[in-house]
């Protein structure tokens, strides 16, 4: 049996007899090779992609922190700068209120004969609502 260079087929046939596969066979293998090699070529750069993004990101968040606690610090400081030192306590005294004998302080005297004035009563309504 002999390998058919026509057909691909291994039979008896008339025609030349090649020792492998054809050229379209070996062209397909290249093409698979090349498409094998560029997906793990296009793996490898994302790969490298997310690590350079990993990185940066991490580069990123450390400044951030790092940024924020200088901040802190400044802002500590200006605050320790703007307190006022410590005072005594002010103590605030009010008068005494003056002694409240039921006559009203602006009222007249009442005058001789007169009979003692009334004190104002709180009216009560009428009980209607």
């Amino acid at each position: 049996m002999r390998y058919c260079p026509d057909c691909g087929v291994s039979h008896d046939c008339e025609g030349q007899v090649s020792a492998g596969p054809s050229d379209a066979v070996r062209i397909a293998e290249i093409e698979r090779d090349k498409e094998i090699q560029l997906a793990k070529i296009g793996a490898r750069q994302d790969r490298d992609w997310n690590e350079t993004s990993l990185e940066r990101t991490e580069i990123e968040a450390e400044a951030a922190v790092e940024a924020a606690a200088a901040e802190a610090e400044i802002i500590g400081a200006a605050l320790e700068a703007s307190e006022p030192p410590a005072a005594e306590p002010i103590e605030i005294v009010a008068p005494e209120p003056p002694a409240d004998d039921g006559e009203p302080d602006d009222a007249p005297p009442p005058a001789e004969g007169s009979p003692a004035p009334e004190t104002p009563s709180r009216k009560v309504g009428l009980g209607m609502w």
